[in-house]
C-alpha cells in the first residue's frame, strides 16, 4: 500500500493494464476507476502473502517489457496466405504482444484479486479468481490459493470461451464477447467458493 514506491511511467502502465481488465470483466460488472492504494505494492516480491502483493522490481520489468516488446509478439502466421480476410486478421493482430511472462503473472494476479474484491467477491474468494485468471492469461502460476479451488475456476473460463490459444492470449481475444462472457462465469464460479453447493 506504498504508492510512492512507484513513479510515474509505473502508474500509467498499471492504468492501461487495469484499463484491459476493465473492458475483459465488463459483463461480471464494473470495477471502476483504478485506485494503486488499495495494493500491496512493495519493495520486494512476495509471491504467498495475502493479499497478493506486487513488487517494485516486477512492475519496472513490466513498463521494461511493455516498452521493448520482449515478452514475445504475436505470432504472425498467414502473412504469406491469399485469403485477403485473413491477411487483414494478421496485420490488426501483428503488433499485439502475447502474455507469457512471470512479471506480467504478478502483476495480473493482484489486479484481478482487486477486481474480484471490486465486483463483491470475499478475499479468499478473489484470491482464487486472481491466481486464475493470471495462470490463464499467463501460463505462470501463483501460489496464493489452492489447486483445486484454481482448477475449478479455470474450467468455467474454458467452458465458456474456450482454452487459451497455442502460445497464449492477446488482448484482443480477452476483449471478445465469448471471452468476456467466460470471465462472468469465473467470478461466478470463485463466488461458490465456500459455499455449501460448491464442497
Amino acid at each position: 500500500m506504498s504508492t510512492d514506491l512507484i513513479d510515474d511511467g509505473i502508474t500509467a502502465q498499471l492504468s492501461r493494464e487495469w484499463d484491459r481488465f476493465r473492458k475483459a470483466l465488463s459483463q461480471a460488472g464494473d470495477i471502476g476507476e483504478m485506485n494503486p492504494g488499495e495494493w500491496r505494492i512493495l519493495a520486494t516480491r512476495d509471491r504467498k502473502g495475502l493479499p497478493p502483493a506486487v513488487s517494485v522490481a516486477t512492475l519496472q520489468r513490466l513498463v521494461t517489457l511493455e516498452k521493448s516488446g520482449q515478452r514475445g509478439r504475436a505470432i504472425r502466421g498467414g502473412e504469406e496466405t491469399k485469403d485477403p480476410t485473413m491477411r487483414l486478421a494478421v496485420q490488426a493482430r501483428a503488433g499485439e504482444l502475447r502474455l507469457q511472462d512471470a512479471d506480467h503473472s504478478e502483476v495480473y494476479a493482484v489486479l484481478a484479486y482487486q477486481a474480484g474484491r471490486r465486483l463483491g467477491l470475499s478475499e479468499s474468494q478473489a484470491v482464487v479468481f486472481g491466481d486464475a485468471v493470471a495462470y490463464l492469461l499467463t501460463g505462470w502460476s501463483q501460489a496464493h490459493a489452492e489447486a483445486r479451488h484454481l482448477d475449478r475456476v479455470m474450467m468455467e473460463f474454458k467452458k465458456g470461451a474456450g482454452s487459451p490459444p497455442e502460445g497464449g492470449f492477446v488482448w484482443s481475444d480477452l476483449h471478445s464477447l465469448m471471452s468476456r462472457k467466460g470471465f462472468k462465469q469465473m467470478v461466478e464460479a470463485a463466488r461458490a467458493i465456500g459455499t455449501v453447493g460448491a464442497r
